[in-house]
């Protein structure tokens, strides 16, 4: 959030014009060479500012010569799977601020995931606007700024955000999920109980014999795998189960503890 913060504050203006002074052309020989060591390069060459994501990591293996500074930021990006941006921003020209103090607030700027954005000053009745994937104008002036202020532009390497990436252990997801789901399960009330094993059962009933019979198999086999402890455990719930429903003439049992369908398990 301050980084947000801070870029909304760093960008007074942010259109999608060119500068009026074009960066000089850039010759590139280079093999193997860091992302950073070929950005630095690329900027004392070409005389415009870089801002290289700490993120961003590879290496750079090209001949260019006397080539557009646009052409060199594909060369060095497409071949490590990264992105680069232009940013245009008004700040004051007296300001000690250094690029390097900026980073975080330019990185944020950058890489927002927003289609429009825009921050109403009523102190100074002014309005800045961020708009996302508006067609360039190669040719559009850029608005006057107020005195005292001048127009800098940044061009931004970024590293892409990390995706997690797909669960490859089905067991291991549908443990966590059943695990979560006894628990939601206990809490209910017992009609609530009855209803989910009903449809629990219902849903069993519509498959084939043979799964049916496979899945109660496996269930009654990994009971037993588990040791004395718990198949003795097991027997013991459903004689007292089993016992508490002969005891209600074959009526529903009620929950356990204080009694009354109203109660919620697991407490």
């Amino acid at each position: 959030m301050k980084a947000l913060v801070c870029a909304i504050v760093l960008c007074f203006v942010l259109t999608s014009v060119v500068v009026a002074n074009a960066p000089n052309k850039v010759t590139l020989d280079a093999k193997a060479m860091t992302i950073k060591d070929a950005t630095d390069e690329v900027a004392r060459q070409s005389g415009a500012s870089i801002v290289l994501d700490p993120k961003a990591k590879g290496t750079v293996t090209a001949n260019l010569s006397e080539a557009d500074l646009g052409q060199v930021l594909d060369v060095i990006t497409k071949g490590n799977g990264l992105t680069w941006k232009k940013l245009e921003f008004a700040r004051k020209t007296d300001t000690k601020v250094t690029l390097d103090q900026l980073k975080s607030g330019i990185l944020a700027l950058a890489s927002m995931q927003l289609v429009g954005l825009s921050v109403e000053d009523p102190a100074t009745k002014t309005n800045t606007v961020f708009a996302k994937d508006i067609p360039a104008a190669p040719e559009a002036v850029k608005p006057s700024l107020p005195e005292g202020y001048a127009w800098n532009t940044v061009y931004v390497v970024l590293a892409p955000e990390p995706v997690a990436a797909p669960s490859t252990d089905k067991l291991a997801d549908l443990t966590k999920a059943g695990t979560q789901q006894l628990v939601d399960v206990a809490n209910l009330t017992t009609e609530e109980r009855q209803q989910y094993f009903q449809s629990y059962w219902m849903q069993q009933m519509k498959m084939t014999p043979e799964a049916r019979q496979g899945m109660l198999r496996d269930q009654m086999q990994a009971m037993r795998a588990l040791g004395p402890q718990y198949t003795d455990q097991f027997r013991q719930d459903m004689h007292s189960v089993f016992g508490g429903m002969r005891g209600q003439g074959g009526s529903r049992p009620q929950s356990q503890g204080q009694g009354g369908h109203g109660n919620r398990g697991g407490n």
